[in-house]
């Protein structure tokens, strides 16, 4: 089923490629009061390709800046950046899973942590001319089918998925509690090392790093849902030990003070959290 809002269209993907990616969506005509947004960290990959022609700029937060005309590859994170809103009025895109990645780009996730990659370094030409055929698309319907038979086309040729990793996913997608990294390990079955070095291969982030960018989306959502909530208290329900924690949490991971970020959560309106969660009106 096709999700529509005034600028942003969301489908499902085809039924053997959503155990990997979550949604296909297009941007067509956002143009927002506020120039600048604040991409938080998910422990997901996101793919984004420009349909007109616009260059794709980010600013990390300690002000180094980048920019590509290409389709780009956003790997996991552990911390926020910056884009401007300018470029985004016409866009397609990728939200995969964690973990769901790995199997369809044909990369360890490790390899793109924190990065901003160009798909055709990945894919090669082929890359640029499935941009091209998206860019002349002349319908939503007929984007989103460009998009899912690609994707169709690397599913047949899938790297395998580690059962311990996905299985750890699995438990952490069923439980809003915090799960300690060595009860990961344990239902592994593996040493804590090849646990380590696995995850990381085909999530991109480790254990911990994943862990922590959960707590602090779990922390996010409950700013959103009470807006009357003390910072005490959101610390102590979404697992941190002290409001101090989240304090430095939050700005490791967002660069804002936790009022801040709370303030920004909640003025974040054009779309439903649940869809677009992870981008923060800032300027």
């Amino acid at each position: 089923m096709t999700q529509v809002h005034s600028f942003y269209r969301a489908l499902a993907p085809p039924e053997p490629l959503r155990p990997f990616i979550q949604a296909f969506w297009l941007y067509d005509g956002y143009r927002p009061g506020h120039g600048l947004e604040r991409v938080l960290p998910t422990g997901t990959l996101e793919l984004v390709i420009p349909l007109a022609g616009q260059r794709l700029e980010w600013r990390e937060l300690d002000g180094e800046a980048g920019a590509c005309a290409e389709a780009l590859v956003s790997g996991p994170r552990r911390a926020a950046f910056d884009v401007p809103t300018a470029q985004q009025s016409m866009l397609a895109g990728v939200h995969f899973r964690a973990g769901g990645a790995w199997p369809l780009l044909g990369v360890p996730l490790d390899a793109l942590a924190g990065r901003h990659v160009e798909l055709s370094s990945l894919w090669g030409p082929v890359a640029t001319r499935w941009v091209a055929r998206l860019s002349e698309a002349s319908s939503d319907e007929e984007r989103f089918a460009i998009l899912g038979t690609a994707f169709l086309a690397r599913q047949s040729s899938l790297r395998t998925v580690h059962e311990a990793v996905w299985t750890a996913l699995g438990r952490l997608r069923a439980s809003t509690a915090d799960v300690p990294v060595s009860s990961l390990v344990a239902g592994s079955g593996l040493s804590h090392r090849r646990f380590i070095e696995l995850f990381r291969r085909e999530v991109g982030l480790t254990p911990r790093d994943f862990l922590r960018v959960r707590r602090f989306q779990q922390a996010l959502q409950r700013t959103r849902e009470d807006a009357t909530a003390s910072l005490t208290w959101l610390a102590h329900e979404a697992g941190y030990c002290d409001q101090s924690h989240w304090l430095l949490e939050c700005r490791k991971l967002s660069g804002l003070a936790p009022g801040a970020l709370s303030a920004a959560a909640r003025g974040a309106t054009a779309l439903p959290p649940e869809e677009r969660g992870q981008m923060l009106p800032i300027g």
